[in-house]
């Protein structure tokens, strides 16, 4: 197991990070995510605003 651990633990660390930032960005895209929800709400207060005009 010290073995395993002293030759491949660059790539164990760098899998995990890896699959930690796509689990973030996953979850900030998702359908009800703080992103998704204010690039929503900004495209629609432009085409109201673009109407009113």
């Amino acid at each position: 197991m010290k073995v395993i651990f002293e030759e491949y633990s660059g790539i164990i660390i760098t899998a995990f990070a890896i699959i930690a930032l796509i689990t973030v960005v996953g979850l900030l895209l998702a359908s009800n995510g703080p992103v998704h929800t204010a690039f929503t709400d900004l495209i629609d207060t432009l085409f109201q605003k673009a109407s009113v005009s």
